[in-house]
């Protein structure tokens, strides 16, 4: 399957589990009880995204590549105080 392809059905399939994966409660005895039973459908949503960020990267042209990590580097230096 082309990468691009991956990308929709990932994003698709995400969007089902979007329901399920943030859904509000009243307690958290409530939000936990509901993770534990849905722990699975969680796992897959994170892990599509994962996936999803990973073959963008992979497509993405060099130049639009070399931007982001410079953008990423200046970003983790204003983080340490040394920007």
């Amino acid at each position: 399957m082309e990468k691009k392809e991956k990308i929709e059905q990932l994003k698709k399939r995400n969007e089902e589990l979007k329901l399920i994966v943030f859904k509000s409660f009243k307690t958290d005895k409530e939000l936990d009880k509901y993770e534990k039973e849905n722990q699975k459908d969680f796992d897959e949503y994170f892990d599509n995204y994962k996936q999803i960020e990973t073959h963008k990267w992979e497509l993405m042209p060099q130049e639009e590549r070399a931007k982001e990590e410079e953008i990423i580097k200046k970003m983790k230096l204003k983080r340490e105080g040394k920007l």
